[in-house]
Protein backbone atom coordinates (compact mmCIF):
# COMPACT_ATOMS: atom_id res chain seq x y z
CA UNK A 1 0.00 0.00 0.00
CA UNK A 2 1.31 3.43 -0.93
CA UNK A 3 2.01 5.73 2.00
CA UNK A 4 1.00 9.33 1.33
CA UNK A 5 2.66 12.16 3.24
CA UNK A 6 1.45 15.69 3.84
CA UNK A 7 4.14 18.37 4.12
CA UNK A 8 3.15 21.67 5.72
CA UNK A 9 6.03 24.18 5.42
CA UNK A 10 6.65 27.19 7.60
CA UNK A 11 4.61 30.10 6.38
CA UNK A 12 3.75 32.35 9.32
CA UNK A 13 0.27 33.81 8.95
CA UNK A 14 0.21 32.39 5.42
CA UNK A 15 -0.43 29.06 7.10
CA UNK A 16 -4.08 30.03 6.63
CA UNK A 17 -3.58 29.22 2.93
CA UNK A 18 -2.78 25.64 3.91
CA UNK A 19 -6.21 25.43 5.53
CA UNK A 20 -7.84 26.42 2.26
CA UNK A 21 -6.10 23.61 0.38
CA UNK A 22 -6.94 21.08 3.10
CA UNK A 23 -10.55 22.23 2.97
CA UNK A 24 -10.61 21.49 -0.76
CA UNK A 25 -9.20 18.01 -0.11
CA UNK A 26 -11.78 17.43 2.62
CA UNK A 27 -14.59 18.37 0.24
CA UNK A 28 -13.87 15.40 -2.04
CA UNK A 29 -13.70 12.88 0.80
CA UNK A 30 -16.66 11.31 2.61
CA UNK A 31 -17.78 13.46 5.53
CA UNK A 32 -16.71 10.93 8.17
CA UNK A 33 -13.50 9.86 6.45
CA UNK A 34 -10.36 9.64 8.59
CA UNK A 35 -7.15 11.46 7.81
CA UNK A 36 -5.94 10.25 4.36
CA UNK A 37 -2.22 10.84 5.01
CA UNK A 38 -0.01 8.18 6.61
CA UNK A 39 2.67 10.71 7.53
CA UNK A 40 2.17 14.36 8.42
CA UNK A 41 5.25 16.58 8.56
CA UNK A 42 5.26 20.23 9.54
CA UNK A 43 7.55 23.07 10.52
CA UNK A 44 6.88 26.46 12.12
CA UNK A 45 3.24 27.46 11.51
CA UNK A 46 2.89 24.30 9.43
CA UNK A 47 3.81 22.23 12.48
CA UNK A 48 0.84 23.67 14.35
CA UNK A 49 -1.52 22.78 11.52
CA UNK A 50 0.05 19.31 11.33
CA UNK A 51 -0.54 18.70 15.04
CA UNK A 52 -4.18 19.75 14.75
CA UNK A 53 -4.79 17.21 11.96
CA UNK A 54 -2.94 14.47 13.84
CA UNK A 55 -4.91 15.09 17.03
CA UNK A 56 -8.18 14.82 15.10
CA UNK A 57 -7.12 12.18 12.60
CA UNK A 58 -10.20 10.02 13.13
CA UNK A 59 -12.29 12.52 11.18
CA UNK A 60 -10.44 14.68 8.67
CA UNK A 61 -13.30 17.08 7.97
CA UNK A 62 -13.59 18.04 11.64
CA UNK A 63 -9.86 18.68 11.86
CA UNK A 64 -10.03 21.04 8.89
CA UNK A 65 -13.10 22.81 10.30
CA UNK A 66 -11.29 23.37 13.59
CA UNK A 67 -8.29 24.89 11.81
CA UNK A 68 -10.58 27.06 9.71
CA UNK A 69 -12.35 28.31 12.84
CA UNK A 70 -9.10 29.28 14.53
CA UNK A 71 -7.55 30.97 11.49
CA UNK A 72 -10.74 32.90 10.67
CA UNK A 73 -10.78 34.44 14.14
CA UNK A 74 -7.04 34.88 14.54
CA UNK A 75 -5.81 38.16 15.99
CA UNK A 76 -2.35 39.39 16.99
CA UNK A 77 -3.13 39.20 20.70
CA UNK A 78 -3.68 35.45 20.34
CA UNK A 79 -0.02 35.09 19.33
CA UNK A 80 1.79 37.62 21.55
CA UNK A 81 1.00 40.09 24.31
CA UNK A 82 0.18 43.33 22.51
CA UNK A 83 -0.97 45.55 25.38
CA UNK A 84 0.81 48.87 25.82
CA UNK A 85 2.60 48.01 29.06
CA UNK A 86 4.05 44.74 27.73
CA UNK A 87 5.22 46.41 24.53
CA UNK A 88 6.86 49.18 26.54
CA UNK A 89 8.66 46.63 28.70
CA UNK A 90 9.93 44.83 25.59
CA UNK A 91 11.19 48.08 24.10
CA UNK A 92 12.99 49.00 27.33
CA UNK A 93 14.58 45.55 27.50
CA UNK A 94 16.11 45.97 24.06
CA UNK A 95 17.18 49.52 24.87
CA UNK A 96 19.03 48.31 27.95
CA UNK A 97 20.47 45.45 25.91
CA UNK A 98 22.08 47.92 23.51
CA UNK A 99 23.78 49.45 26.55
CA UNK A 100 24.99 46.04 27.64
CA UNK A 101 22.96 46.15 30.85
CA UNK A 102 20.84 43.03 30.24
CA UNK A 103 20.02 40.35 27.68
CA UNK A 104 16.33 40.13 26.73
CA UNK A 105 14.91 36.71 25.92
CA UNK A 106 13.02 37.95 22.86
CA UNK A 107 11.21 40.95 21.45
CA UNK A 108 7.71 39.55 22.04
CA UNK A 109 6.01 37.44 24.71
CA UNK A 110 4.20 34.58 22.93
CA UNK A 111 2.48 33.20 26.02
CA UNK A 112 -0.98 33.74 24.40
CA UNK A 113 -0.03 31.36 21.56
CA UNK A 114 1.16 28.77 24.07
CA UNK A 115 -2.15 29.04 25.95
CA UNK A 116 -4.15 28.76 22.73
CA UNK A 117 -2.35 25.59 21.63
CA UNK A 118 -2.58 24.02 25.08
CA UNK A 119 -6.32 24.63 25.06
CA UNK A 120 -7.16 23.58 21.51
CA UNK A 121 -4.83 20.65 20.77
CA UNK A 122 -5.37 17.36 22.58
CA UNK A 123 -1.89 15.86 22.33
CA UNK A 124 -2.96 12.54 23.86
CA UNK A 125 -5.16 11.98 20.79
CA UNK A 126 -2.09 11.76 18.54
CA UNK A 127 -1.05 8.42 19.98
CA UNK A 128 -4.67 7.28 19.95
CA UNK A 129 -4.84 8.04 16.21
CA UNK A 130 -1.65 6.04 15.65
CA UNK A 131 -2.95 3.08 17.66
CA UNK A 132 -6.19 3.07 15.67
CA UNK A 133 -4.45 3.20 12.30
CA UNK A 134 -5.58 6.70 11.32
CA UNK A 135 -1.97 7.93 11.25
CA UNK A 136 1.46 6.32 11.03
CA UNK A 137 3.61 9.25 12.10
CA UNK A 138 3.63 12.93 12.95
CA UNK A 139 6.88 14.86 12.72
CA UNK A 140 7.64 18.41 13.87
CA UNK A 141 10.89 20.06 12.80
CA UNK A 142 12.84 22.61 14.84
CA UNK A 143 16.32 24.14 14.59
CA UNK A 144 18.81 23.39 17.36
CA UNK A 145 20.92 26.42 18.29
CA UNK A 146 24.04 24.85 19.79
CA UNK A 147 24.43 21.89 17.40
CA UNK A 148 23.13 23.81 14.34
CA UNK A 149 21.07 20.78 13.33
CA UNK A 150 17.60 20.54 11.87
CA UNK A 151 15.87 18.14 14.27
CA UNK A 152 12.70 16.32 13.25
CA UNK A 153 10.91 15.09 16.36
CA UNK A 154 8.57 12.27 15.42
CA UNK A 155 5.90 10.17 17.06
CA UNK A 156 4.70 7.12 15.19
CA UNK A 157 3.99 3.44 14.88
CA UNK A 158 6.35 0.80 16.17
CA UNK A 159 9.33 0.00 13.99
CA UNK A 160 10.19 3.56 12.94
CA UNK A 161 13.86 4.29 13.52
CA UNK A 162 15.76 7.52 14.17
CA UNK A 163 18.21 8.82 11.57
CA UNK A 164 21.27 11.03 11.41
CA UNK A 165 22.44 12.89 8.33
CA UNK A 166 24.59 15.97 7.77
CA UNK A 167 22.99 18.85 9.68
CA UNK A 168 19.72 16.99 10.23
CA UNK A 169 18.40 14.13 12.30
CA UNK A 170 15.19 12.43 13.39
CA UNK A 171 14.39 11.73 17.04
CA UNK A 172 11.50 9.64 18.34
CA UNK A 173 9.51 11.30 21.12
CA UNK A 174 6.02 12.06 22.34
CA UNK A 175 5.03 15.26 20.55
CA UNK A 176 3.89 17.95 22.95
CA UNK A 177 3.38 21.67 23.36
CA UNK A 178 7.09 22.42 23.71
CA UNK A 179 7.84 20.94 20.26
CA UNK A 180 5.28 23.19 18.55
CA UNK A 181 6.46 26.27 20.43
CA UNK A 182 10.06 25.47 19.50
CA UNK A 183 9.23 24.92 15.83
CA UNK A 184 7.46 28.29 15.63
CA UNK A 185 9.96 30.30 17.72
CA UNK A 186 11.14 32.92 15.22
CA UNK A 187 14.64 34.04 16.30
CA UNK A 188 14.80 37.32 18.23
CA UNK A 189 11.02 37.69 17.91
CA UNK A 190 9.92 34.78 20.15
CA UNK A 191 11.93 33.09 22.91
CA UNK A 192 13.83 29.89 22.19
CA UNK A 193 12.44 26.72 23.76
CA UNK A 194 14.54 24.27 25.75
CA UNK A 195 13.92 20.59 25.01
CA UNK A 196 16.22 18.26 26.85
CA UNK A 197 19.62 19.92 27.10
CA UNK A 198 19.33 22.14 24.03
CA UNK A 199 17.51 25.27 22.92
CA UNK A 200 15.47 25.27 19.71
CA UNK A 201 13.98 27.84 17.38
CA UNK A 202 12.00 28.13 14.16
CA UNK A 203 12.29 24.93 12.11
CA UNK A 204 12.03 26.87 8.86
CA UNK A 205 15.50 28.34 9.41
CA UNK A 206 17.06 25.08 8.18
CA UNK A 207 14.20 23.16 6.55
CA UNK A 208 11.39 25.28 5.19
CA UNK A 209 9.72 22.15 3.76
CA UNK A 210 10.77 19.06 5.76
CA UNK A 211 10.64 16.47 3.00
CA UNK A 212 13.40 14.24 4.33
CA UNK A 213 11.58 13.37 7.53
CA UNK A 214 8.54 12.12 5.61
CA UNK A 215 10.76 9.98 3.38
CA UNK A 216 12.61 8.50 6.35
CA UNK A 217 9.24 7.62 7.88
CA UNK A 218 8.23 5.61 4.82
CA UNK A 219 6.36 7.99 2.52
CA UNK A 220 5.95 6.94 -1.15
CA UNK A 221 3.97 9.98 -2.25
CA UNK A 222 4.39 13.51 -0.98
CA UNK A 223 1.99 16.45 -1.10
CA UNK A 224 3.61 19.79 -0.27
CA UNK A 225 1.28 22.71 0.34
CA UNK A 226 3.61 25.63 -0.23
CA UNK A 227 3.19 29.37 -0.55
CA UNK A 228 6.44 30.11 -2.36
CA UNK A 229 7.72 29.90 -5.92
CA UNK A 230 5.49 27.70 -8.03
CA UNK A 231 8.55 26.83 -10.13
CA UNK A 232 10.86 25.19 -7.59
CA UNK A 233 14.57 24.78 -8.22
CA UNK A 234 15.03 21.20 -9.52
CA UNK A 235 18.42 21.04 -7.79
CA UNK A 236 16.62 20.87 -4.44
CA UNK A 237 14.84 17.67 -5.39
CA UNK A 238 17.39 15.74 -7.49
CA UNK A 239 18.42 13.56 -4.55
CA UNK A 240 14.94 12.28 -3.80
CA UNK A 241 14.30 8.57 -4.43
CA UNK A 242 13.22 7.83 -7.99
CA UNK A 243 10.25 5.87 -6.64
CA UNK A 244 8.90 8.89 -4.78
CA UNK A 245 5.92 10.58 -6.38
CA UNK A 246 6.20 14.32 -5.69
CA UNK A 247 3.68 17.01 -6.35
CA UNK A 248 3.30 20.50 -4.99
CA UNK A 249 0.42 22.91 -4.48
CA UNK A 250 1.48 26.55 -4.36
CA UNK A 251 -0.24 29.88 -4.07
CA UNK A 252 -0.66 31.58 -7.41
Amino acid sequence: MLRKALILPGAGARGAYQVGVLKAISSVLPNKAPNPFAVISGTSAGAINAAVIASRASRFSLAVKEMERVWKNFTADQVYRSDGWTMLQSSLQFFFATLGLQKPRALLDNTPLEELLARDIKFANIQRAIDRGHLEALTVTASAYSSAQSVSFFQGRQGLKPWVRARRCGRPTVIGLSHLMASAAVPFIFPAVKIGAEYYGDGAMRQSAPLSSAIHLGADRVLVIGVGDEYPDPEKFKYLPNSLNFFRITKS
